[in-house]
């Protein structure tokens, strides 16, 4: 009589679950940024005022930007900045850098890399 010997099932590999990635609030600005549009900009940017994270603000898609809206990106981009709180742009648009340079606020805006447009 032959005997095998059964290999010991080793114990079963438990997935360990990987953090889930924290995805940062985003605002997308549309194409058409305008007056009409501010107060609901506004809105957006008020309810995360008061997020500890970072804020992301994607500029890519702008080719119209009048200043009413840049007033009130300077105003979120100063109080986040006044709270040790940061706000990152996303994207790159000529419009947007022509606006920032016209409007003399790159510096409002929280660095001269939102002037430029981020290679993101």
């Amino acid at each position: 009589m032959k005997t095998t010997k059964r290999k010991a099932k080793s114990p079963a590999k438990l997935a360990t679950p990987s953090a889930p990635a924290v995805e940062l609030p985003t605002i997308a600005l549309a194409s058409h940024c305008t007056v009409k549009d501010a107060a609901a900009l506004k809105a957006q940017l008020c309810k995360l005022a008061n997020d500890t994270a970072d804020i992301t603000l994607d500029i890519g898609a702008i080719e119209r930007i009048d200043t009413a809206t840049m007033q009130v990106l300077c105003a979120f981009a100063r109080d986040r900045a006044a709270r040790d709180q940061k706000v990152i742009w996303k994207g790159d648009s000529t419009s947007w850098r022509e606006a920032v340079r016209l409007l003399g606020v790159a510096h409002l805006l929280g660095s001269e890399r939102a002037a430029a447009g981020a290679a993101a």
